[in-house]
């Protein structure tokens, strides 16, 4: 029965991307009415924040009703998991239990049980079937090794059966392993995908020749587009999505922005407390709609993005995102007060073919560390015109900017590499 389930939960959620936008509002507050109540019931933690808030879910009337719910931050979570944050009487030891990265310090453990994880997994799904995926395709993942997981019958016969490759195995070994797997589709970690194409680039006779490329996990920004693009000739489709609540938007084949998985999670996009209009930056709220065991509503963790109000071309109902602007501690605050999305960096070094790879890190108000790995053509010149390039676009900015020539720029155990990030509190009021 679980197997006829997957299949079941795999044609609605392909079925359900078709529907006019209007249909899966309705769809998304008949799921949102469902998750509140179960959630008062049965979630000690939201009980407790609807009661402090004085409101019932039936005082929930509309999707614009949840904003009457207290936001929940990812500490909330720690503070309360597990006897605060798991539906009373659910078996944990049968559940799928994933957890984040850490990239914000510890990690952070997730439950699902079977029901809700074959739900994510049709839904995680979606996009690649919409972006030309078949069932049997050969498909090669780069991800973090706590992530892989040993395959299910289904897979042992080659279907929706991927490869697992660990981002952290040397870039020639993932090469090695490539040429000889040959994928049909490539997929994984954005930076693993731009170093591995960063290592192809120059080769006369590429072997590894995907059909279909997504990134997930980590940020893509332009440069690392290009660059992927242009060594495998073929068009990237961008995944986005956290441990915490699975797939939640990605681009389709017109890439047109983000179509955002209307039927697994309801996204508010929030500055200074109120909703922003289309075109404008917000931070996502997050409210999760199918996972029972261990809900997440309201929930914030600090993703900023621009939401759309144009329609795709393709015609799903599924809303927009413009565009992604990354997690708030990407941004950059200078001592005027100004704040910088971390795209600025993609613009500003652009032009310079001579860095390998970058990070940018803001220690203080004033000071701004950059690393970079240099390819073989860098030189004296190169550091010297980066330095002028920046003083174009911050020089009005008093800071001080350190460079630091690296041989590599490595992760931090399991955690997700960001390009840029800031150490310091941002005002965003």
């Amino acid at each position: 029965m679980g197997n006829i389930q997957k299949f079941i939960n795999l044609r609605r959620c392909m079925k359900n991307q078709w529907l006019p936008t209007s249909e899966l509002e309705k769809l998304q507050f008949k799921m949102l009415k469902s998750i509140l109540t179960h959630s008062y019931k049965n979630i000690p933690l939201y009980h407790q924040k609807f009661k402090s808030a004085g409101i019932y879910p039936d005082d929930i009337k509309s999707l614009e009703d949840i904003k009457k719910i207290p936001i929940t931050t990812k500490q909330d979570i720690k503070d309360h998991y597990p006897n605060g944050t798991i539906a009373r009487g659910v078996d944990t030891s049968k559940c799928w239990k994933p957890h984040t990265s850490g990239s914000t310090g510890k990690p952070l453990t997730m439950v699902y049980c079977t029901k809700d994880e074959d739900y994510q997994k049709a839904v995680a799904l979606r996009p690649n079937l919409a972006c030309g995926q078949k069932v049997r395709d050969k498909w090669a993942v780069i991800t973090a090794s706590y992530q892989a997981k040993p395959k299910k019958w289904f897979q042992k016969l080659r279907i929706f059966a991927p490869e697992y490759i660990s981002l952290f195995e040397d870039v020639n070994q993932q090469i090695e392993f490539l040429e000889k797997f040959n994928p049909k589709i490539l997929d994984g970690y954005a930076t693993s995908i731009f170093l591995l194409a960063k290592e192809l680039k120059d080769q006369d006779h590429l072997k590894i020749k995907p059909k279909i490329i997504f990134t997930t996990a980590e940020m893509l920004m332009e440069n690392m587009r290009k660059t992927i693009e242009s060594t495998f000739q073929q068009k990237i489709y961008d995944q986005f999505g956290c441990v915490e609540l699975g797939r939640t938007a990605w681009e389709c084949p017109e890439h047109s922005g983000y179509h955002m998985d209307m039927d697994s999670v309801l996204m508010e996009f929030i500055s200074n407390g109120e909703e922003v209009s289309p075109g404008e930056r917000g931070e996502i709220i997050y409210t999760g709609l199918y996972n029972y065991t261990m809900p997440l509503i309201r929930y914030s963790i600090g993703d900023v993005a621009i939401p759309s109000d144009e329609k795709c071309n393709c015609g799903r109902g599924l809303k927009l995102m413009e565009s992604i602007e990354g997690r708030k501690d990407s941004f950059i605050q200078t001592p005027t007060g100004k704040i910088y999305s971390p795209i600025i960096w993609t613009i500003i070094l652009r032009p310079f073919s001579q860095i390998n790879q970058f990070k940018v890190t803001q220690e203080k108000i004033d000071h701004i560390v950059i690393e970079i790995t240099k390819t073989k053509d860098f030189t004296n010149e190169t550091l010297t015109a980066v330095k002028e390039r920046i003083d174009q676009y911050l020089g009005q900015e008093d800071i001080h900017f350190q460079f630091e020539i690296v041989d590599e720029i490595s992760r931090k155990g399991n955690k997700k590499l960001k390009s840029v990030e800031s150490k310091i509190n941002i005002k965003w009021n």
